[in-house]
Protein backbone atom coordinates (compact mmCIF):
# COMPACT_ATOMS: atom_id res chain seq x y z
CA UNK A 1 0.00 0.00 0.00
CA UNK A 2 1.27 3.41 -0.55
CA UNK A 3 1.80 5.96 2.37
CA UNK A 4 0.94 9.01 0.29
CA UNK A 5 -2.54 7.22 -0.96
CA UNK A 6 -5.59 9.76 -0.34
CA UNK A 7 -3.20 12.21 1.26
CA UNK A 8 -3.86 15.52 -0.21
CA UNK A 9 -0.91 16.73 -3.01
CA UNK A 10 -0.06 19.72 -0.89
CA UNK A 11 0.40 17.17 1.99
CA UNK A 12 2.75 14.65 0.33
CA UNK A 13 4.34 17.20 -1.30
CA UNK A 14 5.35 18.98 1.92
CA UNK A 15 6.18 15.86 3.46
CA UNK A 16 8.18 14.91 0.96
CA UNK A 17 10.84 18.07 0.74
CA UNK A 18 10.67 18.47 4.59
CA UNK A 19 13.55 16.78 6.73
CA UNK A 20 11.40 14.06 8.48
CA UNK A 21 13.73 13.39 11.38
CA UNK A 22 12.23 11.07 14.84
CA UNK A 23 13.94 11.44 18.87
CA UNK A 24 12.69 7.93 19.52
CA UNK A 25 12.47 4.54 18.51
CA UNK A 26 13.43 0.86 20.18
CA UNK A 27 13.83 -1.21 17.26
CA UNK A 28 17.38 -1.74 18.41
CA UNK A 29 16.20 -3.88 21.59
CA UNK A 30 13.73 -5.44 19.28
CA UNK A 31 16.06 -6.89 16.30
CA UNK A 32 18.64 -7.76 19.78
CA UNK A 33 16.37 -9.73 21.33
CA UNK A 34 14.47 -11.32 18.68
CA UNK A 35 17.03 -11.72 15.75
CA UNK A 36 16.01 -9.76 12.43
CA UNK A 37 17.58 -6.90 10.92
CA UNK A 38 16.34 -3.77 8.86
CA UNK A 39 15.79 -5.42 5.85
CA UNK A 40 12.71 -6.70 6.67
CA UNK A 41 10.87 -6.40 10.77
CA UNK A 42 8.51 -8.82 12.00
CA UNK A 43 4.36 -8.62 12.21
CA UNK A 44 3.79 -5.80 14.84
CA UNK A 45 6.88 -4.37 14.47
CA UNK A 46 6.95 -0.55 13.51
CA UNK A 47 10.43 0.08 11.52
CA UNK A 48 12.74 -1.24 8.85
CA UNK A 49 14.54 -0.19 5.90
CA UNK A 50 11.05 -0.12 3.48
CA UNK A 51 8.60 1.56 5.71
CA UNK A 52 11.36 4.41 6.23
CA UNK A 53 11.40 4.92 3.03
CA UNK A 54 7.79 4.93 1.85
CA UNK A 55 6.93 7.32 5.25
CA UNK A 56 10.07 9.04 3.69
CA UNK A 57 11.50 8.86 7.20
CA UNK A 58 15.29 10.62 6.89
CA UNK A 59 16.65 10.66 10.14
CA UNK A 60 15.62 8.07 13.34
CA UNK A 61 17.45 8.22 16.55
CA UNK A 62 17.88 4.68 17.22
CA UNK A 63 17.42 3.47 21.16
CA UNK A 64 19.66 1.29 23.65
CA UNK A 65 17.28 0.67 26.01
CA UNK A 66 18.44 -0.83 29.37
CA UNK A 67 15.62 -2.23 31.74
CA UNK A 68 16.04 -1.59 35.38
CA UNK A 69 16.32 -5.20 35.54
CA UNK A 70 19.53 -5.07 34.43
CA UNK A 71 21.03 -2.68 37.65
CA UNK A 72 24.03 -4.20 39.08
CA UNK A 73 23.44 -7.24 36.75
CA UNK A 74 25.70 -5.94 33.30
CA UNK A 75 23.62 -3.10 32.59
CA UNK A 76 26.25 -1.40 30.72
CA UNK A 77 27.02 -4.80 28.63
CA UNK A 78 23.35 -4.59 27.60
CA UNK A 79 23.85 -1.56 26.26
CA UNK A 80 26.87 -2.94 24.21
CA UNK A 81 25.06 -5.69 22.69
CA UNK A 82 22.37 -3.15 21.00
CA UNK A 83 25.47 -1.00 19.88
CA UNK A 84 26.80 -3.95 17.90
CA UNK A 85 23.21 -4.57 16.48
CA UNK A 86 23.68 -1.66 14.84
CA UNK A 87 26.96 -2.52 14.31
CA UNK A 88 25.82 -5.15 12.09
CA UNK A 89 22.91 -3.29 10.29
CA UNK A 90 25.59 -0.51 9.38
CA UNK A 91 27.87 -3.28 7.52
CA UNK A 92 24.96 -5.47 6.30
CA UNK A 93 23.23 -2.06 4.32
CA UNK A 94 26.06 0.59 3.39
CA UNK A 95 24.09 1.89 0.86
CA UNK A 96 20.86 2.63 3.19
CA UNK A 97 22.16 3.33 6.46
CA UNK A 98 24.89 5.47 7.59
CA UNK A 99 25.70 6.31 11.16
CA UNK A 100 25.31 10.13 12.11
CA UNK A 101 27.74 11.28 14.71
CA UNK A 102 28.89 15.13 13.70
CA UNK A 103 27.58 17.96 12.64
CA UNK A 104 26.53 17.57 9.22
CA UNK A 105 26.54 14.04 8.96
CA UNK A 106 22.47 14.18 8.61
CA UNK A 107 22.25 16.52 5.33
CA UNK A 108 24.51 14.07 3.88
CA UNK A 109 23.22 10.91 4.81
CA UNK A 110 19.38 12.25 3.48
CA UNK A 111 21.44 13.81 -0.03
CA UNK A 112 22.95 9.85 -0.34
CA UNK A 113 19.51 8.91 -0.21
CA UNK A 114 20.38 6.60 3.33
CA UNK A 115 18.76 6.75 6.40
CA UNK A 116 20.61 8.64 9.21
CA UNK A 117 21.00 6.94 12.26
CA UNK A 118 21.78 8.59 15.54
CA UNK A 119 22.68 6.52 18.40
CA UNK A 120 21.07 6.52 22.13
CA UNK A 121 21.16 5.47 25.51
CA UNK A 122 17.99 4.72 27.27
CA UNK A 123 18.79 5.33 30.91
CA UNK A 124 21.23 6.67 33.02
CA UNK A 125 22.11 3.72 34.65
CA UNK A 126 23.55 2.26 31.87
CA UNK A 127 27.15 4.22 32.21
CA UNK A 128 27.10 2.36 35.68
CA UNK A 129 28.01 5.33 37.45
CA UNK A 130 31.42 5.35 35.37
CA UNK A 131 32.25 8.46 33.22
CA UNK A 132 34.45 6.18 31.46
CA UNK A 133 31.59 3.86 30.21
CA UNK A 134 30.17 7.22 28.75
CA UNK A 135 32.92 8.42 27.19
CA UNK A 136 33.45 4.63 25.87
CA UNK A 137 29.56 4.59 24.55
CA UNK A 138 30.59 8.32 23.17
CA UNK A 139 33.22 6.86 21.56
CA UNK A 140 30.69 3.94 19.97
CA UNK A 141 28.25 6.46 18.19
CA UNK A 142 25.75 7.41 21.32
CA UNK A 143 25.00 11.18 20.90
CA UNK A 144 22.46 10.82 23.45
CA UNK A 145 20.93 9.83 26.63
CA UNK A 146 17.87 10.04 28.57
CA UNK A 147 19.39 10.57 32.58
CA UNK A 148 17.28 8.47 33.82
CA UNK A 149 14.19 6.03 32.61
CA UNK A 150 11.14 5.28 35.05
CA UNK A 151 13.79 3.96 37.42
CA UNK A 152 15.99 6.64 39.62
CA UNK A 153 19.40 5.92 39.32
CA UNK A 154 22.68 6.71 41.43
CA UNK A 155 22.86 10.45 40.66
CA UNK A 156 19.23 11.08 38.89
CA UNK A 157 15.65 11.02 39.92
CA UNK A 158 13.26 9.51 37.52
CA UNK A 159 10.13 10.29 36.66
CA UNK A 160 8.42 6.56 38.40
CA UNK A 161 9.23 6.40 42.29
CA UNK A 162 9.48 8.91 44.95
CA UNK A 163 13.29 9.31 43.86
CA UNK A 164 16.41 10.26 46.74
CA UNK A 165 18.37 12.90 45.34
CA UNK A 166 15.89 16.19 45.11
CA UNK A 167 16.80 16.16 41.34
CA UNK A 168 20.11 15.75 40.16
CA UNK A 169 22.72 15.03 42.52
CA UNK A 170 26.25 16.46 41.81
CA UNK A 171 27.60 13.84 40.68
CA UNK A 172 24.70 14.23 38.17
CA UNK A 173 25.80 17.42 37.39
CA UNK A 174 28.84 15.74 36.33
CA UNK A 175 27.01 13.83 34.22
CA UNK A 176 25.50 16.22 32.24
CA UNK A 177 28.65 18.43 31.77
CA UNK A 178 30.17 15.38 30.63
CA UNK A 179 27.84 14.62 28.07
CA UNK A 180 28.03 18.76 26.80
CA UNK A 181 31.89 18.15 27.37
CA UNK A 182 31.73 14.96 25.14
CA UNK A 183 29.17 16.16 22.43
CA UNK A 184 25.93 14.78 23.60
CA UNK A 185 22.15 15.97 23.33
CA UNK A 186 20.95 15.66 27.20
CA UNK A 187 17.60 13.84 26.74
CA UNK A 188 14.93 14.87 30.00
CA UNK A 189 12.39 12.30 28.69
CA UNK A 190 11.41 10.44 31.88
CA UNK A 191 13.17 12.72 34.29
CA UNK A 192 11.48 13.38 37.24
CA UNK A 193 10.33 17.38 37.79
CA UNK A 194 12.86 17.87 39.55
CA UNK A 195 15.30 16.56 37.52
CA UNK A 196 13.88 18.12 34.46
CA UNK A 197 14.11 21.40 36.26
CA UNK A 198 17.99 20.82 37.71
CA UNK A 199 18.73 19.23 33.81
CA UNK A 200 17.56 22.90 32.27
CA UNK A 201 19.51 24.59 34.99
CA UNK A 202 22.98 22.90 34.50
CA UNK A 203 23.03 22.05 30.36
CA UNK A 204 24.64 24.68 28.75
CA UNK A 205 23.15 24.22 25.22
CA UNK A 206 19.93 23.21 24.18
CA UNK A 207 18.05 19.64 25.69
CA UNK A 208 15.48 17.90 23.95
CA UNK A 209 12.53 15.08 25.53
CA UNK A 210 12.68 13.07 22.96
CA UNK A 211 9.15 11.13 23.37
CA UNK A 212 6.86 12.46 25.98
CA UNK A 213 3.09 13.91 25.61
CA UNK A 214 1.16 16.56 27.25
CA UNK A 215 0.03 16.73 30.66
CA UNK A 216 -2.52 18.97 30.22
CA UNK A 217 -4.49 16.51 28.20
CA UNK A 218 -3.84 13.26 29.44
CA UNK A 219 -2.42 13.20 33.08
CA UNK A 220 0.81 10.97 33.29
CA UNK A 221 3.94 11.32 35.31
CA UNK A 222 5.48 10.49 31.36
CA UNK A 223 3.86 13.64 30.19
CA UNK A 224 4.95 17.13 30.29
CA UNK A 225 2.92 20.08 32.01
CA UNK A 226 2.85 23.72 30.37
CA UNK A 227 5.49 25.40 32.50
CA UNK A 228 8.31 22.35 31.20
CA UNK A 229 7.43 23.10 28.11
CA UNK A 230 7.82 26.73 28.58
CA UNK A 231 11.13 26.18 30.43
CA UNK A 232 12.23 23.23 28.39
CA UNK A 233 11.55 25.85 24.95
CA UNK A 234 13.13 29.06 27.22
CA UNK A 235 16.52 26.77 26.95
CA UNK A 236 15.70 26.38 23.38
CA UNK A 237 14.85 22.62 23.75
CA UNK A 238 12.69 20.47 22.07
CA UNK A 239 9.90 18.34 23.19
CA UNK A 240 8.97 15.67 20.90
CA UNK A 241 5.96 13.83 20.43
CA UNK A 242 5.08 10.13 21.42
CA UNK A 243 2.18 8.17 19.69
CA UNK A 244 1.89 5.45 22.48
CA UNK A 245 -1.89 5.75 23.46
CA UNK A 246 -1.01 5.23 26.51
CA UNK A 247 0.33 8.86 27.14
CA UNK A 248 -2.46 10.17 24.98
CA UNK A 249 -6.04 8.89 26.33
CA UNK A 250 -6.85 8.00 29.77
CA UNK A 251 -9.29 5.65 28.52
CA UNK A 252 -10.24 3.81 25.07
CA UNK A 253 -8.72 3.67 21.91
CA UNK A 254 -6.06 6.46 20.57
CA UNK A 255 -6.40 7.83 17.03
CA UNK A 256 -4.89 10.14 14.59
CA UNK A 257 -6.81 13.14 16.05
CA UNK A 258 -5.62 12.44 19.56
CA UNK A 259 -1.86 12.90 18.91
CA UNK A 260 -2.94 15.85 16.34
CA UNK A 261 -4.48 17.49 20.13
CA UNK A 262 -0.86 16.71 21.96
CA UNK A 263 0.73 18.36 18.82
CA UNK A 264 -1.30 21.58 19.22
CA UNK A 265 -0.42 21.68 23.08
CA UNK A 266 2.56 21.41 22.63
CA UNK A 267 2.53 24.26 19.70
CA UNK A 268 0.47 26.39 22.14
CA UNK A 269 3.20 26.08 25.42
CA UNK A 270 6.53 25.94 23.95
CA UNK A 271 5.93 27.57 20.26
CA UNK A 272 6.59 26.43 16.58
CA UNK A 273 10.52 26.56 17.35
CA UNK A 274 10.05 23.58 20.02
CA UNK A 275 8.13 21.07 18.61
CA UNK A 276 9.67 17.39 17.54
CA UNK A 277 8.63 13.70 16.28
CA UNK A 278 9.46 11.15 19.03
CA UNK A 279 7.03 8.64 18.43
CA UNK A 280 8.44 5.65 20.41
CA UNK A 281 8.22 3.25 17.38
CA UNK A 282 8.85 -0.63 18.60
CA UNK A 283 9.00 0.43 22.49
CA UNK A 284 4.94 0.31 22.08
CA UNK A 285 2.71 -2.36 22.45
CA UNK A 286 -0.36 -0.55 20.64
CA UNK A 287 -0.40 2.59 18.31
CA UNK A 288 -3.06 5.16 17.22
CA UNK A 289 -5.57 4.26 14.85
CA UNK A 290 -3.91 5.81 11.74
CA UNK A 291 -0.57 5.74 12.92
CA UNK A 292 0.25 1.49 12.74
CA UNK A 293 3.96 2.72 12.05
CA UNK A 294 6.77 4.91 10.65
CA UNK A 295 5.58 4.46 6.62
CA UNK A 296 2.09 6.21 8.19
CA UNK A 297 3.78 9.54 8.80
CA UNK A 298 2.38 11.26 6.08
CA UNK A 299 -0.94 11.14 7.63
CA UNK A 300 0.26 13.50 10.44
CA UNK A 301 1.54 15.90 7.98
CA UNK A 302 -1.44 15.97 6.47
CA UNK A 303 -3.40 16.07 9.65
CA UNK A 304 -1.66 19.29 10.74
CA UNK A 305 -2.47 20.73 7.68
CA UNK A 306 -5.45 20.25 7.85
CA UNK A 307 -5.73 21.89 11.23
CA UNK A 308 -4.35 24.86 9.83
CA UNK A 309 -0.24 24.58 11.14
CA UNK A 310 1.78 26.54 8.80
CA UNK A 311 3.88 24.80 5.90
CA UNK A 312 7.01 26.13 7.70
CA UNK A 313 5.74 24.97 11.57
CA UNK A 314 5.00 21.63 10.17
CA UNK A 315 8.52 21.29 8.87
CA UNK A 316 10.05 22.61 12.08
CA UNK A 317 7.76 19.54 13.86
CA UNK A 318 8.53 16.90 11.51
CA UNK A 319 12.67 17.29 12.08
CA UNK A 320 14.08 21.08 11.20
CA UNK A 321 13.81 22.21 15.28
CA UNK A 322 15.32 18.22 16.34
CA UNK A 323 17.91 18.71 13.62
CA UNK A 324 19.08 22.25 15.36
CA UNK A 325 19.94 20.99 18.18
CA UNK A 326 21.64 17.79 17.25
CA UNK A 327 24.17 20.21 14.79
CA UNK A 328 24.21 22.03 18.11
CA UNK A 329 24.83 19.65 20.54
CA UNK A 330 27.14 17.00 18.49
CA UNK A 331 30.90 17.77 17.90
CA UNK A 332 32.70 19.05 14.58
CA UNK A 333 33.43 16.38 12.46
CA UNK A 334 37.28 16.18 12.97
CA UNK A 335 36.15 15.75 17.06
CA UNK A 336 34.13 13.06 16.71
CA UNK A 337 37.00 11.13 14.74
CA UNK A 338 39.37 11.91 17.00
CA UNK A 339 37.24 10.31 19.68
CA UNK A 340 36.68 7.38 17.79
CA UNK A 341 40.36 6.32 17.14
CA UNK A 342 41.38 7.16 20.58
CA UNK A 343 38.99 4.19 21.67
CA UNK A 344 39.96 2.02 18.88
Amino acid sequence: MDPFDGIPEAAAALHRRALVFDAHADTLTEMTDRGYDLSAAPEGRHLDLPRCAGGVLDAQVFTCFVHPQYVGAGAADRARAMLDTMDRQLARFPGSLALCTARGDIGVARREGRLGAVLAVEGGHAIEDRLEVLAEFFARGVRTMTLTWNNSNEWADGCGDEGRHGGLSARGRQVVEAMEALGMVVDISHVAPTTFRDALDVARRPCIASHSCARALRDHPRNLTDAQLRALAGRGGVACLNVYPVFLVAEGPATLEHVLDHAERFLHAAGEDHVGLGCDYDGIGVVPEGLPDVAALPRLTAGLLRRGWSERAVEKLLGANLLRVFEEGLPACATARAAAGAAS
